[in-house]
């Protein structure tokens, strides 16, 4: 069984293109010493409050 995780990452805007406010790469890193495996980015652009959310995932001890 696995379980899942979502981070989001808000966004801002710019001139060229979007400012994020953390660096997703030091998230996935922090995720990934916790046993966390990176899965997918999922790009909200066009959302009032654009965002990034990152997917994880990790085996579920039973």
């Amino acid at each position: 069984m696995q379980e899942y995780e979502f981070v989001r990452i808000p966004a801002a805007r710019i001139r060229t293109g979007f400012r994020y406010d953390d660096d997703y790469r030091d998230v996935i890193r922090a995720r990934a010493t916790d046993g966390w495996e990176f899965v997918q980015a999922l790009h909200f652009e066009s959302d009032i409050h654009p965002h990034l959310d990152l997917v994880f995932t990790r085996k579920v001890a039973k």
